[in-house]
């Protein structure tokens, strides 16, 4: 089968690889599409994020295609998502209520862990189908299910903030990321919701997100604007980083109001610099949030499927896996503005 290999930064390889095949507990799924993640994106442009060489993927859908011995959850032909694989049941985090941060989970996941084999490919084993497959409901398009990971961490972000019912929020960077942010800040009731990114395609899908405002950063004007929305209580109850880049989170810090939250949902392996004499005064929090948990996963299927979520904000440009390494040339100089592209083995 085809897939493609992350070799480093800048370097991906298209190759040939045996079929999986499952064994006892194991599944294999014959993929129809997967996202390129942002996460992806970044390590393929800078060092930090992958120190390892893998086989990218980790935001996928497909049919299940084998079965293997004592597998209960699915079956052949099932439509699933595959996601990371969870918690494993026995480590601190997994045991005090956190999931997502297991201490074994990010290593074991498929397209992101050393040496796995993620969806950047034709097909996919799930050696852990109990926490890493997730039934698409009945009706749901596949495009919209294969948004999962990217509309779950920026669920995740907003219920792991402080925010509350009429409060300020900014956002910074509406890439898949945060657009999520957005329709879920929305959702939980923010006042006045603003948002920033450079490329104005992205600021008009902020603007159908939820955003009330959508401004960019590069201007002087738009800065001064957002201060004087945000002049009340001196600043947004709760800024969410979602570009991945130490300007923005420079930015979120200056529009964030004393005793207010920053949180870091945007991914990324550059260095940014925190002056604590400056910040201290302000009481700033600064929280740091991290994928999804399951029960979430399950969540955001039903909203979706309710109509309480739009997927229509999403635009999706669609790449054989054939063209996977110039595809992320472009994405990677940012010459593509989709929320998503999804490679279709």
């Amino acid at each position: 089968m085809k897939a493609v290999k992350y070799c480093g930064v800048g370097h991906l390889e298209y190759i040939d690889l045996p079929k999986p095949k499952a064994q006892a507990g194991e599944v294999l799924v014959k993929i129809l599409y997967c996202g390129i993640c942002g996460t992806d994106i970044h390590a393929y442009s800078h060092p930090g994020i992958f120190d390892w060489e893998l086989v990218l993927g980790h935001e996928a859908v497909g049919i299940v295609e084998e079965v293997g011995t004592g597998v209960t959850n699915v079956k052949v032909g099932d439509r699933v998502a595959v996601g990371p694989p969870g918690d494993c049941g026995n480590c601190y985090s997994c045991n005090t209520g956190h999931p997502n941060t297991c201490a074994h989970a990010f290593f074991d996941t498929l397209g992101i862990g050393p040496g796995t084999q993620g969806a950047y490919a034709e097909y996919v084993l799930s050696k852990h189908p109990q926490n890493e497959l997730f039934l698409i409901p009945e009706g749901m398009e596949w495009e919209q299910a294969v948004l999962f990971d990217v509309i779950g961490v920026g669920f995740h972000g907003v219920r792991r903030s402080d925010m509350k019912v009429g409060d300020d929020v900014v956002v910074s960077g509406c890439g898949s990321i945060g657009l999520s942010v957005i329709q879920a800040a929305r959702l939980a009731g923010a006042k006045k919701l603003i948002a920033f990114d450079p490329v104005e395609e992205k600021r008009a899908l902020a603007i159908k997100a939820g955003a009330d405002y959508a401004l960019d950063p590069g201007k002087e004007a738009d800065l001064k604007k957002a201060k004087e929305l945000l002049s009340h209580a001196g600043g947004a109850q709760v800024s969410f980083e979602a570009a991945g880049h130490p300007a923005s989170v420079a930015q979120c810090v200056e529009l964030t109001m004393a005793g207010g939250q920053v949180m870091i949902v945007g991914s990324d392996g550059r260095a940014y610099e925190l002056v604590s004499a400056a910040l201290g005064p302000r009481e700033l929090d600064l929280k740091f949030t991290f994928t999804y948990t399951k029960e979430e996963i399950h969540t955001l299927f039903e909203l979706i499927a309710m109509g309480k979520w739009s997927t229509q904000v999403y635009t999706v440009e669609k790449a054989p896996l054939s063209e996977a390494i110039e595809t992320m040339e472009q994405l990677s100089a940012g010459k593509l503005t989709a929320a998503r592209v999804l490679l279709t083995p």
